[in-house]
């Protein structure tokens, strides 16, 4: 199975105030890192850029919504919907700690579904560390047609979805993985970590 890392930069970053792509890391930036991070875990690399360009290196695809403003399902969709691949592993670019041999595990557990989640502690599946099979797209399209822009409405009743459930998941931090920089004392948290 060819499968595509696609990371998500298209948000309004209202919490953080400023394009969480651009923050400062070292001598590069935090977008610069997460494609860094994710070249070679699996096939290529694409990044979800909403409605605004970026200056991305040649070989990584920008992809633009098809549903302006419709969030990160809508990123999803261009990039289903754009790639030449058999699915999509979505991550955000606020999310810098992502772990390549939890993402690696997860599309070998995939196996025939159209989805494969995490489902977190308190019964929620997480949507931006996840695979996505092509087969998602109609669905996906029909549902940002019609208004319903989250996952937990607008798919997964709609697929087969393998969720596997945090107790599984002991050999890896998933805390850390999941770790969303949404925030800038959260940033703030995260930043010395990246730093070389």
């Amino acid at each position: 199975m060819h499968i595509t890392t696609v990371i998500l930069t298209g948000g309004k970053s209202r919490r953080m105030g400023r394009d969480k792509g651009e923050l400062p890391v070292g001598e590069s930036t935090l977008l610069e890192r997460m494609i860094d991070r994710w070249t070679g875990v699996f096939d290529a690399v694409a990044v979800s850029v909403g409605e605004g360009g970026r200056t991305l290196p040649a070989e990584v695809p920008a992809l633009l919504d098809r549903h302006p403003g419709a969030g990160p399902m809508a990123g999803l969709e261009a990039a289903l919907a754009e790639l030449e691949t058999d699915a999509v592993f979505l991550t955000a670019v606020d999310m810098p700690f992502g772990d390549a041999a939890l993402a690696r595990w997860m599309a070998e557990r995939m196996g025939q579904a159209d989805v494969c989640t995490i489902r977190r502690g308190d019964g929620r599946p997480e949507p931006l560390f996840a695979l996505y099979r092509k087969s998602c797209l109609p669905v996906i399209t029909r549902s940002l047609e019609e208004g319903r822009r989250s996952f937990v409405q607008g798919l997964f009743p709609f697929v087969a979805v393998e969720q596997i459930g945090e107790e599984e998941l002991a050999a890896f931090d998933l805390e850390r993985s999941l770790f969303n920089a949404n925030s800038p004392e959260e940033w703030e948290r995260a930043r010395p970590l990246l730093e070389p």
